[in-house]
């Protein structure tokens, strides 16, 4: 089932038990994650947006509540930890060193990490750390 259905499915049973909070975020949800052909948009970029929100909220600037972040992290899968970004990373660590700017080793980092949840954030921060001593950096 994609994540939309699975919200269509979650709806009925919110509606059921009268919970308006959960019932109003799933039906926001199902309207944004649907295109306007109908079709549903898939997983990767549905969840892709959810990040996206949650991203804006860590950054303190968003018009969700905090119940309903906490219900919408309930619908996006778990980023990688900052250690599972570094092992990832580990078999291309010299290429990053090597990057001549810090622009190229995170386009080099991301290549290897596409289509896997990994924070932006972290994805710096490792990155920054295998180029400890690189000079220029």
């Amino acid at each position: 089932m994609t994540i939309v259905q699975r919200m269509r499915a979650s709806l009925t049973e919110s509606m059921k038990a009268r919970d308006a909070t959960r019932t109003q975020f799933l039906r926001y949800w199902i309207a944004g994650l649907t295109l306007g052909t109908g079709e549903e948009m898939p997983d990767a970029d549905a969840v892709k947006k959810m990040r996206g929100v949650l991203k804006e909220a860590k950054g303190g600037t968003t018009t969700f509540t905090a119940e309903e972040l906490a219900l919408l992290q309930d619908w996006v899968p778990p980023a990688m930890s900052r250690e599972q970004v570094s092992e990832a990373l580990a078999p291309i660590a010299e290429q990053i060193r090597k990057a001549p700017k810090e622009g190229m080793a995170i386009g080099i980092a991301m290549k290897t990490l596409a289509g896997q949840p990994a924070d932006s954030d972290d994805v710096r921060a490792v990155i920054a750390e295998l180029r400890q001593g690189v000079e220029g950096v």
